[in-house]
């Protein structure tokens, strides 16, 4: 069983609740993030200043932590087009967060650490990605076909649809959106699966109007929200 859980990103709002919910668990919990991290003691957090450059620093943190499952709560929207569309620095930063974090620091621990086992937060918009979310439906559609092609990788993808964080704030209210609270019970509960699923059969339904509906139909039906 596997009693240590190491959460990256863990101050996004989304992991916070996690947290609140799992305190009460039997897993030994650590966390990688950039701020402090309230609910974990401090000797089970690391600061970094930049989870690419500080790669020795998150191996070293690790090396003591036999067995674990990892968690990369990293996520970044800035873009809802047409009301909004991201500037270059944005751009840089939503692949950078949504794909190049998670994804190196995987290789990264794979080499370095035994017996773990990763999982990503993605999205539906990954199945298609559109021109409302476009980098960021490719970020993580991308992020899910490399994980997948990583060799004797133990991991689980959960697709999640829109989630209520202050990064879909200014978002219309999708069908199937789950609070953070929601969101939390829903990992919480499937932890344990590997491979790709998804947060609920609902979403699971919707992936597959999204997969075969034309691009330009779904592009239409998003701009007149």
């Amino acid at each position: 069983m596997v009693n240590n859980l190491v959460v990256i990103g863990a101050n996004s709002e989304f992991c916070e609740i996690f947290l609140n919910i799992a305190k009460d668990s039997k897993w030994r919990i650590y966390g990688i993030s950039r701020k402090e991290i309230t609910g974990i003691a401090p000797e089970n957090q690391l600061l970094v200043k930049n989870y690419l450059e500080d790669n020795e620093k998150i191996l070293s943190f690790l090396r003591s932590i036999e067995k674990a499952n990892v968690i990369f709560f990293n996520g970044f929207l800035a873009e809802n087009r047409p009301t909004y569309s991201p500037t270059d620095k944005e751009i840089n930063k939503t692949i950078e967060v949504n794909f190049q974090i998670p994804y190196q620091l995987t290789l990264n621990m794979l080499e370095k650490l035994k017996n773990y086992k990763f999982i990503y937060i993605s999205s539906i918009a990954a199945v298609k990605p559109r021109y409302k979310n476009f980098i960021y439906g490719i970020c993580k559609r991308n992020l899910e076909q490399s994980v997948a092609q990583i060799n004797n990788l133990n991991y689980l993808i959960i697709r999640y649809g829109q989630i209520q964080t202050s990064m879909s704030k200014d978002h219309p209210k999708a069908p199937f959106t789950l609070s953070k609270e929601q969101a939390s019970r829903k990992l919480f509960k499937l932890i344990n699966r590997n491979g790709k699923i998804y947060a609920s059969n609902s979403l699971l339904f919707s992936s597959l109007l999204i997969k075969f509906l034309p691009i330009g139909f779904i592009d239409y039906l998003e701009g007149k929200k």
